[in-house]
């Protein structure tokens, strides 16, 4: 989970909101080896959101080779950052978890699917290698 909320914070503070996975491996080597400050701060957003998955809920989308932060990604990320004031963190809390379960998540696929598409790729490369 903290990798996913690093990874919204490090697109976010890009120029363009993109980067590619080294820049992102880079930073996180950078905030994870400056002491704990970071991971006790990305632990504490993560309680905020426990159901946030950036890629099935297309807070952040691949594109060419790079990760980009969407509009929802910055909003999400924004509402989690926003104090909570004073008696209604507990509302402000369930606001987030809400707002974040409601965005669009993949679909599920059925094991009987994943099995038919391994055995097809199987098939596939077995013709291959054979020509």
């Amino acid at each position: 989970m903290s990798f996913q909320l690093s990874t919204l914070k490090i697109l976010a503070g890009q120029p363009d909101g993109r980067g590619s996975l080294a820049l992102i491996k880079q930073h996180l080597a950078v905030f994870y080896t400056s002491g704990p400050e970071w991971t006790a701060r990305m632990k504490s957003l993560a309680e905020r959101a426990p159901q946030l998955d950036i890629f099935a809920q297309r807070l952040v989308v691949r594109d060419a080779g790079d990760w980009v932060i969407t509009d929802e990604g910055r909003a999400v990320l924004e509402a989690l950052e926003r104090p909570a004031s004073g008696n209604s963190s507990h509302s402000a809390e369930a606001t987030i978890s809400e707002g974040v379960s409601r965005l669009r998540t993949a679909p599920t696929r059925s094991l009987e699917h994943r099995k038919r598409r391994r055995i097809k790729r199987r098939r596939h490369r077995g013709s291959e290698s054979s020509a």
